[in-house]
């Protein structure tokens, strides 16, 4: 018998076609098992294809799917899911204001809320919970892995670490002098991978930034198995921590631009909430294609 399920692709981070990160959205009715999610993940072949499946009122399930396998948590797709769901009024919508939705996840569960302005969403926010991790990476690794010398890993010609930092999911935060230096990053993936799973992280965050609020940043994704990510939302919240745990930002907000020379551009907000010791991630989406699976 063929079950059929509503999908949808969305750009995450992003407000039009051909930008952003690009995410597989498919809502379960409660019937679909694992093995559907991972073959439904290869033949969509996005980064991460999401399955969502309403538990309670505004309470959602979420399973996250690379086309090798499932992973514990996804910024960009937890903000693509949410703007696909409230847009296409999966979520009944209000006026202005903003609804509260609680996601559940094998990182536990999330906070998510989605903003209204005349009954429109215009953007979806998500909030994570930082910690730093111990590291032995060094310098003289990370300048074999990125292809460019370690004179350049630091922030504004000043000397800088590379950091672990979890938001549910542990990756490596790389600072780079200048955009010269980080645009010329030659990464060996298999190196990368190697450090990766040495360091049971997923991705590594190069960024570099003159006034700490303005990121320019590259997210290279071995870990699950993505060579470079065009947008990642638990990516720019912890470049925030980063910053944060070096007293570097005094606004405890950040505008992330990522994916740019891959012209896949996304724009990523971060901010740090002291009143929750949370960092909230922001941005928009663009529902580029809807339809109907069948399996």
């Amino acid at each position: 018998m063929i079950k059929e399920y509503k999908m949808y692709l969305v750009n995450a981070f992003s407000n039009r076609a051909f930008t952003g990160n690009a995410t597989g959205v498919v809502i379960d009715n409660g019937n679909m098992d694992e093995k559907d999610m991972q073959n439904i993940a290869k033949d969509l072949n996005q980064s991460e294809t999401v399955f969502i499946k309403k538990l309670d009122v505004n309470r959602y399930s979420t399973r996250f799917f690379t086309k090798e396998g499932e992973i514990d948590l996804c910024g960009h797709a937890t903000i693509a899911t949410f703007y696909a769901l409230a847009e296409e009024e999966y979520i009944m919508p209000i006026d202005e204001g903003e609804i509260k939705i609680i996601q559940h996840t094998k990182c536990g569960k999330i906070p998510v809320c989605i903003d209204y302005i005349d009954s429109k969403v215009t953007n979806v926010k998500m909030r994570l919970t930082l910690e730093e991790k111990p590291t032995q990476v060094t310098k003289e690794e990370m300048e074999k892995i990125l292809g460019i010398s370690k004179d350049k890993i630091g922030l504004n010609d000043e000397e800088f670490p590379i950091k672990k930092i979890s938001s549910g999911i542990c990756d490596l935060v790389v600072p780079i002098k200048d955009e010269e230096s980080l645009q010329n990053i030659k990464l060996d993936y298999q190196e990368a991978k190697k450090l990766v799973e040495r360091e049971e992280a997923i991705s590594i965050l190069a960024f570099t930034s003159d006034d700490f609020i303005n990121i320019s940043q590259r997210t290279f994704s071995p870990g699950i198995d993505i060579f470079e990510e065009p947008g990642s939302g638990t990516s720019a919240a912890t470049v925030l921590q980063y910053l944060r745990s070096l007293n570097l930002s005094k606004t405890g907000r950040i505008t992330c631009t990522q994916g740019s020379h891959m012209n896949r551009t996304s724009k990523v907000y971060a901010q740090y909430l002291e009143e929750f010791d949370m960092t909230r991630v922001m941005g928009r989406g663009f529902v580029f294609m809807t339809g109907v699976l069948k399996i």
